[in-house]
């Protein structure tokens, strides 16, 4: 029997989920494609590695279970950014400051994708790219869904050591696979609903230290202005209209400016009370963003 084209590897610990992505591969990528189920992994870094090695493919996608294709030929697509890219995803940053991709502010952030955990989708816009439907240049990705060649994910590998349970695996592979002289894109192209918004956890902060550790020599944690842009979107109606290259083209130009402004706000003397919210919108207190680059803390 001849191997197919393209392997998802999936960890998945409900069957409806499973069955539900299953059926969203078949529609959007046709044939030629096998679906890859790890069913009891101990965490995404130990799930994917198992996943890989039973993958027949040369090119993958790791991907999560609850997230949903709207785009009639996904296998096409992928192959074209392949085409150039080395490891495309979904969104990213272009500057790696820690764990979470997108700490390093919006100025320096990539992607789009739509979020409906609760009926109520929102598509969520980070940053376009270029005439290639991708932003490249990239140094982190988030894992929702990632496809490479199978050689350049065994070669990298999943640190499921230091990663041994459900944050992190995705920043490490990604930030590790930008250092080994990869390339890394975010797909703009590739219309995806994520049904799941991410639950924080006790343990997120455990992993968030564990990559800082790691990383100690490589990265400055200094964060950036954000702006965030969720917008009420019907699906499936609502998707062309959002991922048409002219609005994101015209959301990259609004959330930049917005960003400057931003910066300009924090950047003014005595911008805000030391323990109040940075006016950048960083999440950090004034002190330990623009606060402490100032010298007011």
């Amino acid at each position: 029997m001849s191997a197919p084209r393209w392997s998802f590897v999936v960890c998945s610990i409900d069957a409806g989920k499973f069955a539900s992505l299953t059926a969203s591969v078949g529609r959007s990528a046709g044939g030629d494609h096998e679906i890859v189920g790890i069913h009891d992994a101990r965490s995404l870094a130990e799930g994917w590695t198992r996943g890989l090695a039973r993958a027949r493919a040369d090119r993958i996608v790791f991907c999560h279970d609850d997230i949903e294709f709207f785009v009639p030929d996904l296998l096409g697509r992928l192959d074209r950014h392949l085409g150039r890219h080395d490891l495309v995803g979904l969104a990213g940053t272009r500057r790696c400051v820690g764990m979470d991709w997108s700490e390093a502010g919006i100025e320096h952030a990539a992607g789009a994708i739509v979020h409906d955990a609760d009926g109520r989708p929102e598509f969520c816009f980070y940053g376009a790219g270029d005439a290639d439907h991708a932003a490249g240049g990239l140094q982190a990705m988030d894992g929702v869904l990632l496809a490479t060649h199978r050689d350049i994910a065994r070669s990298v590998g999943f640190d499921a050591d230091t990663f041994d349970g459900f944050h992190g695996y995705d920043a490490d592979f990604t930030f590790r696979s930008h250092g080994a002289g990869w390339k890394l894109a975010a797909a703009l192209d590739i219309p995806v609903v994520h049904r799941s918004r991410g639950r924080p956890d006790a343990a997120r902060m455990r992993y968030h230290l564990r990559f800082a550790g790691k990383y100690a020599d490589r990265i400055v944690n200094v964060r950036g202005p954000w702006v965030h842009v969720r917008v009420p979107i019907e699906v499936p109606g609502g998707i062309a209209a959002a991922f048409d290259p002219a609005n994101l083209a015209r959301l990259h130009r609004e959330t930049r400016a917005e960003a400057a402004r931003l910066e300009r706000e924090a950047s003014r003397p005595y911008a805000a009370p030391r323990n109040a919210p940075c006016p950048c919108g960083s999440g950090l207190k004034y002190k330990d963003c623009h606060g402490r680059a100032a010298g007011r803390t």
